[in-house]
């Protein structure tokens, strides 16, 4: 993951996603960063905020689908005797 920070200018953390715990309504996101510091972040996620989450997930898998054409089969389906 890279995250950026106005605190911090134009430099780029590099990091990992270490843990997902749920906290009562909320869902705590830790991450550790590895490059250029070594820092522990927590992010607390709401619920409108998983929704929204999802909600572009779901976006960027529609987006994805049209080049996962290969994995549908081409030319005539044999019809089974029996089904």
């Amino acid at each position: 993951m890279r995250m950026r920070s106005t605190g911090l200018g134009k430099t780029e953390l590099q990091a990992e996603v270490t843990k997902l715990e749920p906290a009562g309504d909320m869902l705590i996101l830790h991450i550790q960063s590895v490059k250029p510091v070594r820092w522990h972040i927590r992010a607390g996620i709401q619920p409108e905020d998983r929704l929204a989450l999802l909600k572009e997930l779901l976006k960027l898998n529609v987006r994805l689908l049209k080049y996962l054409n290969f994995l549908t089969p081409r030319g005539k389906h044999p019809e089974p005797e029996e089904f």
